[in-house]
């Protein structure tokens, strides 16, 4: 009787995999069931092991329980997008492989890959593209459709001109060549608009996949499209894995977006594993944005990536007019000047709707004593607790710890405590005792997170005619509200001053993002800026509305300064009950990599916020010219670390090509 040897990766925090024998022959990218210690856990076959049977004793080589599918979970190019994937983050194969499995498949459980019959039959529905495109749609598509294989192609599009129609006829073509497609946004709240979108056009099931749908709608889409009966998914970042049959193009819409980067766990980015994915499946990938990333942008420059512009808006309108509002010398009420309150009360009178941007959730960010100075913070985090007046609750915006509000001062028992800051409810607020009859629609986490809220809130935008919008920086992306006239932006000095290294590529891929809310059938539209630095030298490019030139700018400082994306950047993240811990590891992490030529250090830093769920938290940034440089010191100190000590008491874990540098 022959017998096999296979690695096989589980599902825990451990960088390698673990040997297992079988009876069976077993292909590569297969579930099994395998003993693990006193527990039995579900594991991926990544290949025929190389163990040399005649120095490790076979006898002490468990078996594998069970093989678990008809089919294996991941072919080729999915199996060899998170092989590498692993090595580039640095990251146990294990969680890598299994964090794109349905949870369901992630258990023992009776739930398995078998084959189904369903399938889904798409038409066209004509009626619903009964217009024509632009000239500049025209040019755009006909260049997009040349493109067969893989050959990363930037969608540069002004909010309003048009890209979504271009992803549907993208999509037409392949569905007609019997393709699959994958469509990605950013965040969950902008898959009903695009799932929409696609319905009106293609009569057939659409899928979407995103982590608010329950374990069995999520395996049920996943066994769809593994299985060839489902043509077209739309999703966030957590589907760009999905195992679609006979893919033909994969589409990033908000190519910028910073939320494509998870930053718990797996820190991998939803965008960069799409583009490699779709490299080793010899795919088309289009990346549409009116804000395109600098990485993305440097591409294009380097002729690595292709791309094609959509400089105008689809009715012939001219974007929106950018305007700072000097609030040095003006009194707010909820973060609102008085001017601008007038100016809202215009729009308002015409029978418009007016957005304001405020991206703080609750209605204020500080409850503090006035007498001693004391101020509401979590027990578990570095962090203060934010006053929700809808709850009557404080709450921790890192934890979600709910604290009740005191009555009065626990410290100096004074009953003189106030609320200081605005956030979107006091905003609300505030606009609701000056529009007592005009809707006002508030629109973050706390108001879009209970099952059919999003909907509910387009239906309310989209049925009357003035209304006021409040919402965070949810609220800014890829939105259609095509009553919107005027946008009004609280707190943009906070992007202004920020020391981060991206804080103006964030800032103003931010303020062109939202004003693109405004104005889509109305020439006079216009966006409003609140700002203490009226004469910013920055704000004052970015007011002119060209991205590009802009964005041009700030690719030339960072080449000069050797920032990203002309370095490349890790961030060493350690988390431990004491600081002590954390420091340890991150100065013997330092002495280390001082020794390596090419790599520049900053830190050991406390990370902000200092501690989160009772750990302390700090981080190393490492910094190297060369990408596989980096790649292959980090895989050198790997060795060491996981040797060292001051691993058994502190957390650690590697983000790189970081977003947020805190």
């Amino acid at each position: 009787m022959n017998i096999f040897y296979y690695d096989v990766a589980v599902d825990i925090p451990v960088r390698r995999c673990f040997t297992y024998k079988s009876i069976s022959k077993i292909k590569k990218g297969t579930r099994v069931t395998v003993p693990f210690g006193r527990k039995t856990l579900i594991g991926i076959v990544i290949k025929v092991s190389s163990i040399s049977t005649s120095i490790v004793k076979t006898s002490a080589i468990k078996e594998i329980i069970s093989v678990d599918d008809q089919y294996i979970c991941f072919k080729k190019p999915l199996f060899n997008t998170l092989l590498w994937a692993s090595e580039y983050y640095h990251h146990p194969i294990g969680e890598v492989f299994l964090s794109f499995l349905p949870s369901i498949l992630r258990k023992q459980t009776n739930k398995s890959i078998i084959n189904i019959d369903e399938s889904s039959n798409y038409k066209i529905n004509s009626t619903d593209k009964n217009f024509d495109l632009t000239s500049e749609q025209e040019i755009a598509l006909k260049k997009l459709k040349k493109i067969e294989e893989f050959n990363p192609t930037l969608i540069y599009g002004v909010t309003g001109s048009g890209k979504t129609e271009i992803y549907l006829r993208l999509v037409e073509k392949l569905v007609q060549e019997k393709k699959s497609v994958l469509i990605l946004v950013p965040e969950i709240n902008l898959v009903p608009q695009m799932l929409d979108r696609f319905k009106k056009r293609f009569d057939g099931e659409i899928g979407a996949y995103h982590s608010k749908l329950t374990p069995n709608q999520r395996l049920k889409i996943w066994l769809k499209s593994r299985l060839g009966g489902l043509k077209i998914v739309i999703g966030t970042r957590s589907a760009v894995m999905m195992p679609l049959k006979n893919i033909g193009a994969i589409i990033i819409d908000e190519e910028h977006d910073q939320s494509y980067k998870q930053s718990e766990g797996f820190k991998f980015s939803g965008r960069d594993l799409a583009i490699k994915r779709a490299q080793l499946e010899n795919i088309p990938i289009y990346l549409g944005s009116a804000t395109p990333s600098l990485q993305t942008l440097k591409l294009v420059k380097e002729k690595k990536f292709k791309q094609v512009n959509l400089l105008n808006r689809i009715d012939g309108k001219k974007p929106p007019k950018l305007i700072p509002l000097d609030i040095s010398n003006s009194p707010l009420i909820g973060g609102i000047a008085m001017q601008t309150m007038g100016i809202i009360q215009s729009t308002i009178a015409k029978g418009e709707q007016a957005l304001i941007f405020i991206n703080r959730r609750g209605f204020a960010p500080l409850y503090e004593c006035d007498a001693c100075g004391w101020v509401a913070k979590c027990n578990s985090c570095e962090s203060n607790l934010v006053f929700h007046k809808s709850k009557n609750r404080l709450i921790c915006h890192k934890c979600e710890s709910i604290y009740g509000v005191n009555d009065e001062c626990p410290d100096c028992y004074s009953k003189e405590i106030n609320l200081q800051g605005y956030g979107t409810e006091r905003v609300e607020e505030v606009l609701e005792n000056a529009f007592k009859k005009i809707p006002i629609i508030r629109f973050d986490y706390d108001s879009t997170r209970l099952k059919g809220a999003i909907e509910s809130i387009y239906e309310k935008v989209h049925s009357n005619d003035a209304a006021i919008l409040v919402g965070t920086q949810m609220l800014s992306k890829g939105h259609d509200f095509p009553k919107v006239t005027l946008c009004v932006i609280l707190n943009a000095d906070s992007g202004l001053i920020s020391p981060e290294i991206n804080a103006l590529e964030k800032i103003s891929q931010q303020l062109i993002q939202v004003s693109g809310r405004a104005g889509r059938n109305n020439n006079l539209a216009k966006v409003i800026i609140q700002t203490r630095y009226p004469d910013d030298i920055n704000l004052k490019q970015i007011k002119t509305g060209n991205y590009q030139k802009f964005a041009d700018q700030c690719l030339q400082n960072n080449k000069n300064l050797d920032l990203p994306p002309y370095s490349h950047v890790c961030i060493l993240r350690t988390s431990s009950p004491k600081s002590k811990g954390s420091i340890d590891l991150l100065q013997k992490v330092s002495l280390f990599l001082a020794k390596k030529k090419g790599i520049s250090l900053i830190g050991p830093l406390p990370s902000i916020p200092s501690m989160i769920k009772g750990n302390v938290r700090h981080h190393l940034i490492i910094k190297a010219s060369s990408r596989s440089y980096l790649n292959r010191v980090l895989k050198s100190l790997i060795k060491d670390l996981e040797n060292w000590p001051e691993i058994k008491k502190t957390k650690w874990s590697f983000d790189i090509d970081p977003y947020d540098m805190s």
